[in-house]
């Protein structure tokens, strides 16, 4: 009596527990991390802004810085009449002393070309920026609306690589002299710096110094130290430390209650593996298995049941015993009754698709759970029809084999004592000179007797043990000989012959004498099926193990009453035949390790297949 274990049934009970707790869990981090998530980028943005605007100020506040330091340097220029000195070294004073400000890198004044007309600081380029910075401050295009434009970039080169910022503005001079347009009268109404220009000695080539500038559109490229304003943002991964540990010391609590309910869960995942695994099995199994529930309605059906019964799955699960099976295999199912034997056995012969029925051996078994109510029958299946033709085969095997032995020995006995009847008819022969009835006769009886000798010789040679001369030899060959004997056969009858080869055939270690006569007596038989003409195919090919000669006529066929008896000794529906021609064929094929197998159907074709092992 088989037992149903009840854990899969609480497991189910609590599916709703164990499916909700763990998510209670797996949500309430969710949401920490999310809320962390915002609070450091809302604090990361805050702190990044405010950096970004310290820096703006400080680029802005160095270059008017750098503007008023030019300016008073011209001023006392000015002031003192003294000999004009170059704006370059004016500007180039004022940009040194910025540069020496803490966390100021470089400070450069550019053309829109990218040439360096003044600069200072560290690691100042000669002439020209770079390729990405001159693509950098050329976005800040003359007459547009942006004042001035930042970025962040890395410091390439041998040492560690450090964050840099960047901010360009135009040069704007504030009250340094324009150039004024040779039309304007020099009395025209100028500022205080313009009139001071005006009665410097060298003021024309100030102005054209001036002009010259200015047609170069220059700008201001200002880069600072970005690593002292990186203490903030670390600031913050510190706080994310912090609040990642509390998270992790709540998750670790919540994780102690986690690991309860996944125990339980392991165990319906690994109920759900055995299943898995079962069904499996269930499938793959060579024995047919059909199951039904408490209800009696059929829950499994693996494939060699449905192979058995000659239908599909589909069709019988579902289903009562009774709509979805044979009547044979659904009286096995006793449904909730109780007072039926819990295991039963018995064969039934079953008809199937190709004519022959099947014997099919079942065995019910009645499924019951721990309280001992009904909860399913399972009907196990075998199918025993090659084993009953095998035992039909070695019962056939043993009575030939008994018939044999004895008709040798019969045989043997018989061949002295029709010696001498031979002998005595010659000698009764020779008595008679004249023709006559009498030496008819005498001729009559020396003729059976030597038919009767022939009979008995083929006899031996049925029963003696076979003695093979193997050889390596082409069956092709063979084929072809044992053709060109029956060739005057085949054009006396009108018989077309057909011969299909697969390439590559390997040589068979075999007696070639002996399949010769095996395929003669194959191909005389199908030659004298056909006395009004026909086709007689021969097909030779071979798979991964074997040898597969197919003989193949058109003639008169063989009646399935008739069939299993063909190769039986002495069994013959010819009027001049012996019975043993295919009774020797078979044995010669079997001594080779081979089989022999024919199939006919009367009026329509008889086909002979001999399968060799290579």
């Amino acid at each position: 009596m088989t037992t149903l274990p009840t854990e899969r049934t609480r497991l189910i009970k609590n599916h709703f527990l164990l499916g909700f707790s763990p998510w209670i869990l797996a949500i309430a981090c969710t949401l920490l991390l999310l809320l962390l998530a915002m609070f450091t980028v809302s604090n990361y943005q805050r702190e990044k802004e405010l950096i970004g605007e310290a820096l703006v100020q400080k680029g802005l506040t160095l270059m008017r810085f750098i503007n008023s330091s030019a300016r008073e340097a011209i001023r006392e220029n000015i002031r003192l009449s003294g000999p004009w000195l170059g704006w370059e070294e004016q500007m180039q004073a004022a940009m040194e002393q910025a540069a020496e400000q803490p966390g100021v890198d470089q400070v450069l004044l550019l053309d829109s070309g990218g040439q360096i007309l003044a600069g200072a600081g560290r690691e100042v380029p000669a002439r020209q920026i770079d390729d990405d910075t001159l693509s950098f401050v050329r976005s800040l295009q003359p007459g547009g609306r942006r004042v001035f434009i930042t970025r962040i970039t890395k410091e390439t080169g041998d040492r560690e690589a450090r964050q840099k910022f960047q901010i360009a503005s135009w040069y704007l001079p504030v009250n340094m002299p324009q150039p004024m347009p040779d039309s304007m009268d020099r009395g025209s109404r100028r500022g205080p710096m313009m009139r001071m220009f005006s009665h410097h000695p060298e003021y024309e080539k100030i102005q054209g110094e001036m002009k010259k500038l200015l047609d170069r559109h220059p700008l201001y490229l200002v880069q600072l130290d970005f690593e002292q304003f990186n203490t903030p943002l670390r600031r913050q991964l510190l706080q994310v430390l912090i609040l990642s540990a509390v998270i992790l010391l709540v998750g670790l609590g919540g994780s102690l209650a986690f690991m309860t309910l996944k125990g339980l869960k392991g165990s319906q995942q690994r109920l759900g593996t055995m299943r898995a695994f079962t069904d499996i099995l269930v499938s793959s199994l060579p024995v047919g298995l059909i199951a039904t529930d408490s209800s009696g309605t059929i829950q499994v059906c693996n494939e060699a049941a449905a192979e058995m019964l000659g239908g599909a799955r589909k069709a019988i699960l579902g289903k009562m015993p009774l709509a979805g099976l044979p009547p044979g295999l659904a009286q096995m199912f006793s449904g909730k009754s109780r007072e039926v034997a819990v295991r039963r056995q018995r064969e039934v012969a079953l008809e199937s698709s190709a004519g022959e029925p099947r014997i099919l051996q079942l065995a019910s078994v009645v499924v019951q759970d721990e309280g001992h109510d009904f909860a399913g029958e399972v009907l196990l299946i075998r199918d025993l029809t090659d084993v009953k033709l095998l035992e039909k085969q070695l019962q056939r095997s043993e009575r030939l084999a008994a018939l044999g032995k004895m008709a040798a020995g019969v045989a043997h006995e018989l061949r002295n004592p029709l010696s001498s009847i031979k002998g005595l008819a010659v000698l009764l022969k020779s008595h008679f000179t004249e023709p006559g009835r009498e030496a008819e006769t005498a001729d009559v009886l020396v003729k059976e007797v030597e038919r009767l000798n022939r009979s008995i010789g083929e006899l031996l040679d049925y029963a003696k043990p076979g003695q093979l001369n193997k050889a390596p030899v082409s069956i092709e060959e063979i084929l072809r000989k044992t053709l060109s004997l029956v060739q005057m056969d085949t054009e006396a009858f009108g018989i077309t012959v057909e011969l299909s080869l697969q390439d590559d055939l390997p040589e068979l270690t075999v007696d070639s004498d002996k399949l010769k006569q095996v395929f003669l007596n194959l191909l005389l038989n199908g030659i004298q099926a056909m006395p009004e003409g026909g086709t007689l195919r021969l097909d030779l090919t071979k798979d991964e193990r074997n040898m597969n000669i197919v003989i193949r006529d058109t003639g008169t066929g063989i009646l399935p009453e008739n069939l299993p008896r063909v190769f039986d000794p002495y069994y013959t529906t010819k009027n001049d035949g012996t019975g043993l021609g295919l009774a020797m064929s078979a044995k010669i094929v079997e001594e080779h390790g081979g089989w022999i197998k024919i199939a006919s159907v009367p009026e329509e074709f008889t086909e002979v297949r001999v399968v060799l092992p290579i």
